[in-house]
Order: structure tokens, then sequence, then C-alpha cells
């Protein structure tokens, strides 16, 4: 036994040649038995195996199994997913230099020409050079017909208010005579607003009412407060059911006058009926034309004073700014997303290149080509006890080398 041991290490010393790195080769071989063959050629070199390992792992060596084609299909996929991620990182960086090169500095120069039409106001103000675009007959116009307004909505709203509450059905019909068919379609009874009695107090404290709910909303329009918009509609709705509960109180009124007065009126509903409509017409809308009116004055009013003027300019001319450096902040982060998505794509990028250059084969199949050629290789060691040392050796060179490809040990070999 210990003879023919000795004859075949002899045989395998003389076979023995020179490991030479560039020659590189090209071969199809089952693994197992090429890693038994070439441990003996080689005597169980380490730096050797890791060489052999290193040309299994470039696809130099493979097994004899191996389909060229499916390698092919494998490299090409890889090489596409490349160019995918190149493409996609190109876009990227074409957007971030577009916003860097383009989009900040015009919006910083935004900015820098509106601070200088602030300054430049303010000179202004300094030599009383701001002219005031404030047109008298204008005003006076508005002013006109917002009083004229005015009186109408409290003499309408007193109307309204006397014909809901306190109009006298009996003796409206019992003193109608032949005009029963005119009151009957009489939405407001004017001749109750001017016949002193109680009830002018609360008709006309009535009318102040529902004429100041008509005002709060252009009170709240004016305030600073951030919720301004909100609160507005908020009111603007508060008045209008107001003065439709009021239209349906005249309009039911008139229904109740019609049933008094023998007039068949069955079919009723205040929705269908003309009359609720009227006074939300008369009403209603009446005060949102008093509302634009009112605000007309105010502002042709405000056209008078060329410092108040100023500080709409300025405000102006600040909440734009505001904005700009709101658009200015907004690209600036759209720029660092853009390099965080960008250096991500580059680690991609290296990733898939290094699986491309390292990886020829499918990883599994890589594990195993690597598994099998060192089995064989270890296989030779255990033969003899003369390479002791080499086992050692070859396992601390195969294991780091695994656990730098792959970073744990694919198969166990214990």
């Amino acid at each position: 036994m210990e003879n023919t041991t000795t004859n075949t290490l002899e045989s395998v010393d003389t076979q023995q040649q020179p490991l030479d790195k560039t020659d590189i080769p090209n071969r199809k071989v089952k693994i197992s038995d090429y890693g038994y063959s070439q441990a003996g050629l080689h005597q169980g070199d380490a730096n050797s195996l890791i060489i052999h390992l290193g040309w299994i792992k470039e696809g130099h060596i493979v097994d004899e199994g191996f389909s060229e084609q499916e390698h092919l299909l494998g490299k090409k996929k890889a090489e596409a997913n490349i160019q995918v991620k190149e493409e996609e990182k190109t876009k990227l960086e074409s957007e971030k230099k577009t916003i860097e090169d383009v989009k900040i500095p015009a919006s910083k120069r935004e900015i820098d020409d509106t601070k200088e039409d602030i300054k430049q106001v303010k000179i202004d103000i300094a030599e009383k050079r701001i002219k005031s675009d404030y047109q008298p007959i204008r005003f006076v116009t508005y002013a006109t017909l917002t009083i004229l307004l005015s009186i109408y909505l409290i003499f309408f709203y007193a109307s309204a208010i006397n014909s809901a509450f306190f109009r006298n059905a009996q003796s409206l019909i019992a003193n109608a005579g032949t005009d029963i068919t005119m009151l009957l379609d009489s939405i407001f009874d004017p001749k109750g607003i001017f016949t002193l009695n109680t009830s002018l107090i609360f008709t006309y404290f009535g009318a102040f009412l529902f004429f100041s709910i008509g005002l709060l909303p252009h009170a709240m329009l004016n305030n600073e407060s951030k919720n301004k918009k909100l609160f507005t509609g908020l009111l603007i709705a508060g008045a209008f059911l107001a003065d439709g509960a009021l239209a349906y109180k005249i309009d039911k009124g008139i229904h109740d006058l019609k049933i008094m007065a023998g007039v068949p009126d069955a079919d009723w509903k205040f929705y269908t009926s003309i009359n609720f409509y009227l006074v939300l017409l008369f009403g209603f809308c009446a005060y949102l034309v008093w509302g634009q009116m009112y605000e007309l004055v105010i502002k042709e009013k405000t056209k008078k004073n060329t410092d108040i003027k100023a500080e709409i300019i300025i405000n102006t001319l600040k909440e734009k700014m505001k904005e700009q450096k709101d658009a200015l902040m907004k690209l600036e982060i759209r720029v660092k997303e853009l390099e965080a998505t960008i250096a991500g794509i580059l680690q991609q990028m290296e990733k898939l290149k290094k699986d491309l250059e390292t990886a020829r084969i499918n990883p599994d199949e890589l594990a195993r080509n690597l598994t099998s050629f060192y089995e064989g290789w270890r296989r030779f060691l255990m033969g003899t006890s003369q390479f002791e040392s080499q086992k050692t050796t070859c396992e601390t060179a195969y294991t780091g080398f695994i656990n730098n490809l792959f970073i744990k040990t694919p198969q166990s070999l214990n």
C-alpha cells in the first residue's frame, strides 16, 4: 500500500509544471475530477487553488453541463439592467443640472429683483413720487349707490319682518275689498312699516340685525386671520340661511292667507313657490350687490392716502417674495433628493457591474462549481498524510475566497 502511494506521488511530482497565471484556460470539464487532477499537478498548493477558483469565478473553467446560450442570455440581461440604470442616472443628472444651472439661479434673480422693487417703493415714498389713483367721481358714485342700497335693505328687511311676523291676516281679508287678489299675491306689506305701533320697534331693530348679519362677512374678509376665507364663507352661508328662513316664513304666511280667504292652495311647497325665490332675490342677492359696492367704496377711499397705497404695494411684493423663496426651497430640496437617488443608482450599478465581472455564470451554479472543484482538490489531499500542512492552508484559502465572494460559504464540506 505504501509503495503504491509513493509511486503515485512520484508520478504526480514528475508531471508538475509551474503555473503561469497569464495562461488562462477556457474549457469545459468535470469539475470535481478536474480539481483532483489539478491538486495533484500542483501538489495541493494553496496559491494554485486560489488561481483556479478565480478562473472558475470568471467563467474560464465551467462544468460539462454548462449552457453557453444561458450564459449569454444572463450576461445580456445583466448588461441591459446596467444600461437601464445608466439611462435613469443620466436623466436624473440632467434634471439636477437644469435645476442647479437654470432654475435655482433664475429663482434667486427673481428674489433679488423683488427686493430691489421693495427698495424702490421705499425710495419713492421718501421722495413722494407715489401718485394716487383716487378718482372723486368714482368714489362719490360708489358711495351714493352704497347709501341707497343700505336704505333699501333696511326698509326691505323691515317690510319682510313685518310681513312675516306682524301681518294681521283676518284684518287684511276683512278690509281687502276688491283688492283681495292683489293682497294674496303680495309678498310685503309696505303700509305696515309706516304705521305707528309697538311692533315697529322689533321690525326696525330686526331689520338692523339682518343688515348686520350681512355686514359680518366683509368685516371678516378684511381681517388678518389665517382662516378668514373659511369663516367668511361660513358667515355668508349663515346670512343665506337667515334670508331663506325669512323667505319661507313670508311664503308660508301667504299660503295661510290664501287658505283663510278660501283660495285653494293644496299643492303648496315652498321650494316650488316663486314668492320664496323673489324674497331671496330682493334680499340676499341685493345684499351681495351692496357688499361689492361697500368694498369698492373702501378701496377707492384707500387710494387717497399714498402711504397706504405704498404699504399695499410693499405687502404685495413681500407676499410675492415669500412665494419665490418657497419655490427656491422646493428646488433645493429636489436637488438633494436627486443626489440621494443618483447615489443609490450608482451603488446599484456598482453591484450590477461587479456581478457581471465576477459572476459569469448563475450564482447557484458558480457556488456548485467552486464547491465541486474544492471537493476534488481536497479528495487528493485526503488521500495521503503527506499533505497535512496543505490541508489547513487550502481550507483557510478556500473559506476566505468563498466568504469574500458570497459573504458566507454556500455549502458545508464537513
